[in-house]
């Protein structure tokens, strides 16, 4: 079938409204348009390149870590979540309350995320329904929506915006109709009898998903979640290193009228475009954070290992924030088995050479930031 020439779906009549059932997606897919060939060609060139830095670097899981804290952030910004960086890295007790569940939604992608990861890498299993259903599990355990059956495929109907179906602007299939719908996604996603490029598989399965919206709520962040685990598993990263919420943040209104203007003009090719050009951006960016990333660790731990004193206890409290650079004295003293005096010595050494800042101003349950290494994963 010929991208340019795909036919969304249809609509089907309910009482007082009308839902989408999209197309299926599992078959061979073409395309006319020679702009996919230019920009798969500086994607899969950007990611070759990502790839190969990744596994240059020593420690990269340090780095990959602040990656996902970033990803879940935007990714859970575009359903709504209006928390920083620096708040979704902090021991949930030390938030503002009326942040709280933010936070917690924030900090339940990191775990989603990394759950995913973990099962594709260590455990060999395959992405595919059962395993978006356990992501779509860890995503709303505690949170809100976790009273809309965590884990399961709906049984009713749901909607994007609006306070009904008649008045909302997306109304995806009746639940009837997902078992049908997941089965055709996931035979896509393991159909090695057709050619088709794992960007441009992960772009199509990204829309499918969202267009059936398989779940009650979630159903934004578990596939965007999708994207690096699909790409993950079929070897197009060595790495858990490459996350695009952040370019479709950045870009959210085109994001979404890229999505809805497959369903209401069958413009594929607009959707897959935009999915192309996010893909080189992201994978180009992720590179050049990385590179500034081990530089300014170089050169922030060269510094430390010249000041006077315990060193060795300035370079551990120091490693701890390349890890997560937010953090706690009282955090601190637990991670490295040391005493709050101890930490708090370190701690007011480095703010001394500017390599650190503490954030609240007070005496008592102070919150110490690596900014510049975080601003490295922020710009």
């Amino acid at each position: 079938m010929f991208i340019e020439d795909y036919r969304a779906g249809a609509y089907e009549t309910q009482t007082g409204f009308k839902s989408f059932i999209p197309s299926p997606i599992n078959s061979s897919w073409e395309w006319r348009n020679t702009r996919i060939n230019t920009l798969l060609e500086k994607a899969n060139m950007e990611l070759g390149s990502l790839n190969a830095y990744a596994e240059l670097i020593p420690n990269i899981d340090i780095y990959i870590r602040m990656h996902i804290h970033v990803e879940a952030n935007k990714s859970s910004k575009i359903e709504g979540t209006k928390t920083t960086i620096e708040e979704d890295m902090l021991p949930l007790m030390e938030v503002d309350p009326e942040k709280r569940d933010d936070v917690q939604e924030v900090q339940n992608y990191i775990a989603a995320l990394q759950y995913g990861v973990e099962r594709i890498i260590k455990d060999g299993f395959p992405v595919g329904s059962r395993l978006i259903r356990e992501i779509h599990r860890c995503l709303m355990n505690g949170v809100r929506g976790e009273f809309k059956t965590p884990g399961e495929f709906r049984l009713s109907q749901n909607w994007i915006g609006g306070s009904m179906p008649s008045k909302a602007a997306y109304v995806p299939p009746a639940h009837m109709h997902i078992p049908q719908l997941m089965s055709d996604l996931e035979q896509f996603i393991h159909n090695d009898s057709i050619d088709v490029p794992m960007l441009v598989k992960a772009a199509l399965v990204h829309y499918q998903f969202e267009s059936i919206h398989p779940f009650l709520d979630g159903n934004g962040r578990t596939g965007r979640i999708l994207i690096p685990l699909m790409l993950l598993n079929e070897g197009i990263l060595k790495k858990p290193c490459f996350y695009i919420s952040e370019y479709f943040d950045l870009h959210r209104t085109e994001y979404y009228d890229a999505l809805n203007r497959v369903r209401t003009h069958n413009d594929l090719l607009g959707w897959l475009l935009f999915f192309l050009e996010a893909s080189v951006s992201t994978a180009e960016e992720a590179r050049k954070k990385f590179s500034n990333a081990v530089a300014f660790v170089g050169e922030t731990s060269r510094i430390a290992r010249q000041l006077s004193g315990k060193t060795d206890n300035l370079m551990r409290v120091l490693d701890v924030f390349f890890e997560k650079p937010v953090q706690t004295a009282t955090q601190l003293a637990a991670t490295l088995e040391l005493s709050t005096q101890t930490v708090n010595r370190a701690l007011n050494q480095l703010i001394q050479e500017n390599l650190l800042e503490e954030k609240t101003g007070n005496a008592r349950n102070r919150v110490f930031v690596c900014k510049g290494y975080l601003d490295i994963f922020q710009a």
